[in-house]
């Protein structure tokens, strides 16, 4: 749900990793430390095999059971690194130094579907620390490292701030300070330009009765933004900027409606400099996971198809250029399409289909239990198609049940499968479990789900993923 402005601000920020906590006017430090020792597997912890597949291809942060962990890279064996809450969302830094992750305080015993206000960690690439670089007062929203720098910029809520629309400035010290770069009413985002010397993000203010939003990109030096485009009685959820750096991608969310959004808005692109939006394709579920740009030119892959329920709808692969010119991946009836990720030449993509008959047609008695998830994430097999959208194959190595691919560097595909990690190097004949069990569908994980949707994608994160999504939002 949306926040009202009356109760919420919005900040963006950019904070250097390894250079100390955010410190206040008085220059009270606001860090604290963490140690973080290796810990066997217990009942309810993952486990990896003596020998971890993972050897030379990488190092791997995910979430289990509300718990963070570290395998291969710096940190060798499974390694937990202990932190004060529920982490989410776990991003790796360009260089694979650091990994960034938000810690929230569990959530109560009476709602447990709530999200708790979370801050921002700073985790080291070994696990052995782990240091806070937000305040408690800030409700962080969304963040997302630099592309080729030791840089994050954050959009956070400030509860007690006003309520007035106000534009602020400042700068980055070397020691880590926060320069605020923009203070206003309701933010979305953040995304980095792919050159790293700017940042978009989606702004919102309720006045008059009815929002007033715009998408405007701030420069790191301070100055006014770029207001991008704007738009009365809606909001505009920013999705990222093209490959080139030329353009920005968002979601239409119409008078900021959650019960609309939650089946579907429009995809629309708009190049910076003009005023002429483009409507990329008419609908589709605003999931973090369900639209991946290329690493090579403007194309994205993206989850077309309306409807909440994840396995209704008629979802399926589109792949599309950013002027709009759109070719969906062909597919028979009674199946969906999902889970696009491209390769890293830019000339494959990878996702996953799954059943839409049966128990899960459109009369079918499935519903959104654990049970139900697991049986249909059972009918699912990974598929890869040509960024043109043919010759679309299935990927019989990784075996039945894999969902939510992740296409490294090296060729290598990471996949969630059986409530665990698994690999398929480049190459290989079958896949190998990593870790698991995830508990993804257990405990406050289970209450994250969304009409059968799982956010596989905020559980992992891998220092050999070719490309990432920089939408930042997640599902109204």
């Amino acid at each position: 749900m949306r926040l009202s402005p009356a109760i919420a601000a919005g900040l963006v920020l950019a904070v250097t990793a390894g250079c100390g906590g955010p410190r206040t006017a008085a220059g009270q430090d606001h860090s604290t430390e963490a140690a973080a020792p290796a810990v066997a597997a217990t009942a309810r912890s993952p486990s990896s095999p003596a020998s971890s597949p993972l050897n030379g291809h990488g190092e791997l942060a995910y979430i289990a059971y509300g718990k963070l962990y570290l395998l291969g890279g710096p940190a060798g064996a499974l390694r937990r690194v202990p932190l004060p809450g529920i982490p989410d969302a776990p991003a790796w830094s360009a260089d694979d130094r650091w990994l960034a992750v938000e810690v929230s305080s569990p959530p109560s015993a009476g709602q447990p579907e709530i999200q708790m206000p979370a801050t921002l960690w700073l985790v080291n690439a070994a696990g052995t620390t782990a240091k806070r670089l937000t305040p408690t007062s800030w409700q962080i929203d969304g963040f997302a490292w630099a592309p080729y720098a030791d840089e994050l910029a954050v959009t956070a809520y400030l509860p007690q701030a006003p309520q007035a629309r106000s534009w602020l400035a400042a700068t980055l010290t070397p020691a880590g300070k926060p320069r605020t770069l923009v203070a206003s009413g309701d933010l979305n985002g953040p995304a980095w330009s792919p050159d790293g010397t700017r940042i978009a993000v989606g702004l919102a203010v309720f006045t008059g009765g009815q929002w007033r939003s715009e998408l405007d990109v701030l420069g790191l030096s301070g100055g006014p933004p770029i207001v991008v485009t704007t738009t009365s009685g809606n909001v505009l959820e920013l999705a990222g900027w093209w490959s080139n750096g030329e353009g920005l991608l968002y979601w239409l969310d119409y008078q900021g409606s959650g019960s609309i959004a939650a089946d579907g808005l429009p995809l629309d692109g708009v190049a910076l400099g003009t005023s002429s939006p483009r409507t990329i394709v008419s609908t589709m579920l605003v999931h973090a996971s369900w639209l991946a740009p290329s690493p090579v030119g403007n194309a994205v892959a993206v989850v077309s198809g309306g409807d909440r329920v994840i396995w209704s709808g008629g979802k399926q692969i589109t792949l599309c250029s950013a002027v709009g010119r759109c070719t969906p991946v062909a597919q028979p009836a009674n199946v969906v399409s999902i889970d696009p990720s491209w390769s890293p030449s830019g000339t494959q993509v990878a996702f996953a289909r799954l059943s839409a008959s049966g128990p899960f047609g459109p009369n079918g008695r499935a519903d959104f239990s654990p049970y139900w998830i697991t049986r249909w994430e059972a009918t699912s097999r990974l598929w890869i198609v040509g960024a043109d959208g043919s010759g679309a194959r299935p990927i019989a190595a990784a075996g039945p049940g894999a969902v939510d691919p992740a296409w490294g560097r090296d060729g290598s595909l990471l996949f969630v499968r059986d409530d665990s990690l698994w690999l398929l190097p480049a190459g290989a004949p079958a896949a190998e479990r990593l870790t698991g069990p995830l508990g993804a569908l257990s405990g406050t994980a289970y209450y994250r789900t969304y009409y059968g949707y799982v956010p596989y994608p905020r559980l992992f994160a891998w220092t050999l993923a070719a490309n990432a999504s920089s939408v930042t939002i997640e599902p109204v």
